[in-house]
């Protein structure tokens, strides 16, 4: 971890204002399909020049990063991508990842912008931590490229600290993680949805 540092959340990053013209543009964006980059049916990529046409989020995205080094103390971040995800309740398997305690094999610290308030029906992101005998960061730099079909970035519960911890919040509110931390998905209730910004940075030692 750098400097000890798992996750928190910030309540006063974004005010009420900014957070109701960040989902007007983002409902905007996906609804319209502005710059064709679907990856998947409810995940859009914004790139590195998208954001540039983007004031809105690239004023954001730099106090983002600002607050990412005081937390973390570092100041080689770099930033890769924007992703704007709107989930709803779907009848997938919820024993599989997401649903299950986990790292990614391609680390990240990663901050998520609340658009609208979150609760536990909408499925908020978990996260927690791993007991002090665990190297989470050899385990992730071993993983294999079959690593998801066998399984080998789960985290079983036997290696947690105590019961992942659901980051509910409100409208604005950002959750800033590194990947390293033990995360999974929230389940979304029927008739609940969830919109959310996931900036994603790296740093050169990462991967």
């Amino acid at each position: 971890m750098i400097n000890n540092f798992l996750f928190t959340k910030d309540s006063t990053l974004i005010s009420k204002n900014l957070s109701k013209n960040l989902l007007t543009r983002f409902d905007e964006i996906y609804e319209k399909n502005i710059y064709n980059h679907k990856n998947y049916s409810h995940i859009y990529e914004l790139k590195n020049d998208d954001i540039l046409k983007e004031p809105l989020f690239l004023s954001l995205l730099n106090r983002i990063k600002k607050k990412f080094e005081l937390i973390t103390n570092v100041t080689d971040l770099d930033f890769d991508k924007l992703w704007f995800v709107s989930s709803s309740s779907n009848d997938s398997k919820k024993t599989t990842l997401p649903y299950i305690p986990h790292i990614d094999k391609r680390r990240y610290l990663k901050a998520m912008v609340y658009l609208h308030d979150v609760s536990l029906e909408h499925g908020p992101i978990h996260l927690g931590q791993v007991k002090n005998n665990i190297d989470i960061e050899q385990k992730r730099k071993k993983l294999p490229h079959d690593y998801k079909e066998k399984g080998l970035n789960n985290i079983n519960d036997k290696d947690l600290d105590g019961s992942l911890m659901p980051m509910t919040g409100k409208a604005g509110d950002v959750i800033f993680f590194d990947t390293n931390t033990p995360h999974k998905a929230g389940i979304i209730k029927n008739n609940y949805n969830r919109k959310v910004l996931r900036f994603d940075f790296e740093r050169p030692h990462f991967n």
